[in-house]
């Protein structure tokens, strides 16, 4: 999103809790404000709705974890590391959780701690990818076949070389093949194991582009 779209979405949000009874307010309500709040320079005020939400939530451990990335990129380094860990303690398999408080341990100097969390960080990753590739054949063929079967036709025209009694006459015959369709980006996205290996580089680099 642009930074005017940013703009426009925080003030529909601010229309929308001030029309709002206190008694409806969700936590996610307060997570999405946080977030365009963030991203229009109000690091502050987004922390505050995080915090809204964490109260309103005290046992969901995505609560901490987001409001810890938010205080990691906000440079608060302490108070990240304890939303982690927080994170952490509510839901041990949460893989970012890890491999973010890694980052941080790392970045002060407990090198040993870091390393235990991005050990921890890989065999987690390394379970889902487990479970994603025991499913990841059904769902591939479903929704091949489902994608297929609505799939249009390019029709196209192509010269051949009719050789029937020793004549060399061409002809055009007609030829109906599939066009491009969702399937073959769903099947990169599903099966491009070098694009996984990028994704969890990103991940691992702190949601930044490293070479």
């Amino acid at each position: 999103m642009e930074q005017r779209e940013w703009n426009a979405a925080l003030i529909d949000w601010n229309i929308w809790f001030s029309s709002t009874d206190k008694d409806q307010l969700d936590p996610n309500a307060f997570h999405d404000r946080a977030i365009c709040k963030f991203h229009t320079g109000a690091t502050a005020e987004a922390i505050e709705d995080l915090n809204r939400a964490a109260i309103l939530q005290p046992d969901y451990s995505y609560r901490f974890a987001s409001r810890g990335w938010m205080k990691q990129a906000a440079g608060d380094t302490d108070a990240a590391i304890e939303d982690y860990k927080l994170a952490i303690e509510l839901d041990p398999e949460d893989t970012i959780a890890h491999n973010n408080l890694g980052l941080l341990e790392e970045a002060k100097g407990y090198k040993a701690q870091a390393q235990e969390r991005f050990k921890v960080a890989d065999e987690l990753q390394e379970i889902l990818n487990q479970t994603d590739r025991s499913t990841e054949i059904d769902a591939q063929d479903e929704i091949k076949d489902e994608v297929e079967a609505e799939a249009p036709m390019a029709v196209h025209e192509q010269e051949v070389i009719d050789g029937e009694a020793g004549a060399q006459t061409q002809k055009k015959v007609t030829v109906s093949t599939p066009k491009n369709s969702l399937w073959g980006e769903m099947t990169s996205v599903f099966t491009d194991r070098e694009s996984r290996k990028l994704w969890w580089k990103f991940i691992r680099n702190g949601f930044t582009l490293k070479d």
